[in-house]
């Protein structure tokens, strides 16, 4: 009897664990960056686990936002890939707000081994809807800078707290 309950356990705890690390994350919008006339609301990825997930899992990203990774301290090669994301995207390599590459409509990977794209240093990247660096004109030595956001409206904020609260527990 033990034995059973032990292995059902285990499968329950299994299945959750897979549940939970599938899943997409959402972030706080927490920064915005104006470039050539178009502003993008921001996510800021700084934790391991945030780092680390990313835009994975996601169907999509609004055409005026993106997701900063701080990575926290400049990183000789520095590498992105695109494992798991389910759309394609502008990824941008930025060094003491100084783009060092851009690597245009970068491909969804689902299987592994996967393009890796990396750039000689950052300490920043910026991940943008694919056509968005192209379509604002972001190149190599531009400076961007980025802005911490106040939330404009009770509807941002409302949709900023809504992501914290599991997809199962929402009705």
């Amino acid at each position: 009897m033990l034995g059973s309950i032990a292995g059902i356990s285990i499968i329950v705890g299994t299945v959750t664990l897979g549940f939970f690390t599938s899943r997409p994350q959402y972030l706080p919008l927490t920064h915005s960056f104006t470039h050539d006339n178009r502003t993008f609301k921001l996510e800021v990825a700084t934790r391991p686990e945030e780092l680390n997930k990313g835009l994975k899992y996601r169907s999509s990203l609004k055409s005026d936002r993106g997701m900063l990774f701080n990575l926290g301290k400049p990183y000789k090669k520095a590498a992105f890939w695109m494992y798991k994301v389910n759309f394609p995207l502008d990824i941008i390599f930025i060094h003491q707000g100084i783009v060092t590459r851009v690597v245009h409509n970068a491909i969804p990977c689902h299987h592994q081994p996967c393009p890796i794209y990396t750039a000689p240093i950052a300490t920043h990247v910026l991940e943008l809807p694919s056509g968005m660096a192209k379509l604002t004109n972001i190149k190599i030595w531009d400076k961007l800078t980025f802005s911490k956001q106040q939330l404009s409206s009770y509807s941002d904020k409302i949709q900023q707290y809504c992501f914290r609260i599991p997809v199962f527990l929402r009705l």
